[in-house]
C-alpha cells in the first residue's frame, strides 16, 4: 500500500506542476494520460507481487523458489502455442470482417455473425487441444512449488491466510485505480470530486441493465447445460453424433450470449454518453 500511495504522490507531483497547463487541450493519445497509464500499471505489478509474496508466505515457502517455478510456468504455457492459435483465431475473424463489410450491406449483419461463429469455434478448438498440456504445466508448477524450502514461522490458518492476502490485493488495486482516475482527472483538467460524482451516475445508469445482461447469460448456459445433458442422453460416448451435438450446443450458446451483450449495447452506450456529458461539464481542477 505504501508504495501504491508514494507512486500515486509523485505522479501527482509530476502532473501538477509539468503538465496542468497542457490539460485544458487533452485529447486521444494525450501524453500526460499516457503516464498515468503507465504508472497504473506499474501499480498493479507492484500489486500482484506482493500479493505473491504474501500467499508464499502462507503456506511457508521460499518466494525466490516459487516466483521461479512460475516462469517455468509461464514459459511451459508458452511453449504449447495457444496465444499463436488464438491470435490466428482473431486475425482470421478480422480479415473476415472485412470480407463482410466488403459485400453486400443487406448481408452484414448475418456474415459478421457467421464469422464470429467461426471465430468462436476457432477459439475452443484451440484452448482444447492446449488443454492436455496447460494441465501438465499446471501440475508441474505444484510440484515444484511443493518442493520450495519451507521459510518463516507456520502459518496456523492457511486459509485465512491467503484470503487476506487477496483482500489486500484487492484493496491495492482499488487504490491504484483510484489514484489513475484522479490523476486523469487531472491530465483533463477536471475537478476530480465532480467527476466521481459522474462516475457514481454511469455505476448507477449501468447496474439495470448489468443484472438483465447477467440473468440472460446465466440462462443462456444453463440452456446450454440442458442441452448438452440431452445430447449425451441421446448419443453414445465418444461417438461423432455427441461431438456435433455438443458442437451445436456451445454455438447455440455463444449465440445466445453475443445477442445479449447486443441488446445491452445502446443501454451502455446511454449511460456512456451520459457520463461524457456530465464529465465535460464540470469545473476546472483546483
Amino acid at each position: 500500500m505504501t508504495t501504491t500511495r508514494r507512486r500515486a504522490s509523485q505522479l501527482g507531483i509530476a502532473i501538477g506542476l509539468g503538465l496542468l497547463a497542457a490539460a485544458a487541450t487533452a485529447q486521444a493519445g494525450n501524453p500526460c494520460i499516457g503516464d498515468a497509464k503507465t504508472t497504473f500499471t506499474d501499480c498493479k505489478a507492484d500489486c500482484k507481487e506482493a500479493y505473491q509474496t504474501a500467499k508464499d508466505a502462507c503456506l511457508n515457502r521460499d518466494h525466490d523458489c516459487v516466483e521461479g517455478c512460475r516462469a517455468g510456468r509461464a514459459e511451459c504455457i508458452l511453449n504449447t502455442n495457444l496465444d499463436e492459435d488464438l491470435t490466428t483465431c482473431r486475425n482470421n475473424l478480422r480479415a473476415a470482417k472485412e470480407d463482410c463489410h466488403n459485400g453486400p450491406p443487406e448481408e452484414l449483419d448475418g456474415c459478421i455473425d457467421g464469422a464470429q461463429v467461426t471465430a468462436f469455434l476457432c477459439r475452443r478448438t484451440a484452448r482444447k487441444t492446449a488443454k492436455p498440456a496447460i494441465t501438465a504445466c499446471r501440475v508441474g508448477f505444484r510440484a515444484c512449488a511443493k518442493a520450495c524450502p519451507t521459510v518463516g514461522d507456520v502459518v496456523i490458518d492457511k486459509v485465512q491466510c491467503k484470503i487476506d492476502a487477496k483482500n489486500a490485493y484487492l484493496g491495492c488495486k482499488a487504490d491504484c485505480r483510484e489514484a489513475f482516475l484522479e490523476q486523469k482527472d487531472l491530465c483533463l483538467n477536471r475537478d476530480h470530486a465532480c467527476v466521481e460524482g459522474c462516475r457514481a451516475g454511469r455505476d448507477s445508469c449501468r447496474q439495470q441493465p448489468e443484472d438483465d445482461l447477467d440473468a440472460a447469460i446465466a440462462s443462456c448456459n444453463a440452456t446450454k447445460t440442458a442441452a448438452v445433458t440431452q445430447c449425451e442422453n441421446d448419443h453414445p460416448p465418444g461417438s461423432q453424433e455427441l461431438a456435433d451435438c455438443k458442437t451445436d450446443a456451445y454455438v447455440a450458446a455463444f449465440q445466445c450470449r453475443d445477442q445479449a451483450r447486443e441488446d445491452a449495447k445502446p443501454y451502455f452506450t446511454a449511460c456512456r454518453a451520459g457520463f461524457q456529458a456530465c464529465a465535460e461539464a464540470c469545473p476546472p481542477a483546483s
